[in-house]
């Protein structure tokens, strides 16, 4: 509830600084990159999973790596500088892979390790 509090704040002082026009022109530039990502990333994972399940594998590395990306486009099209740090942040693969671990341990805390990813959790 905070995050969208700070991004309002941030937009206000941006407008002052770069014009409120600039500002506009890049949430809609966001937004539409987002919506770029998101879309593509579902199509390509559909297709890769398809693929797997066809040659009897199970596409889980490329289910979490599939929403991985769908969470940056997710944050890309949420209107707001600090959600778009985020995304940027998240683009970097060494620090998508540790959120990926951070979050995968996580569920499987919750559900108390009836849940198993192979590749990505390291001990």
């Amino acid at each position: 509830m905070l995050i969208p509090v700070i991004d309002f704040i941030f937009l206000i002082i941006l407008g002052r600084f770069i014009g409120s026009i600039s500002v506009f022109l890049w949430l809609i530039g966001t937004l539409l990159i987002g919506s770029y990502i998101m879309k593509n990333v579902w199509i390509t994972v559909k297709q890769q999973a398809v693929e797997q399940f066809r040659a009897g594998k199970m596409p889980d590395l490329l289910m979490v790596e599939g929403l991985s990306f769908f969470l940056i486009g997710l944050l890309l099209a949420i209107p707001g500088p600090m959600t778009d740090l985020i995304a940027v942040i998240l683009l970097i693969k060494p620090i998508r892979l540790k959120f990926v671990q951070l979050l995968l341990m996580f569920v499987m805390k919750k559900f108390k390790g009836n849940i198993v990813w192979t590749g990505y959790i390291k001990k």
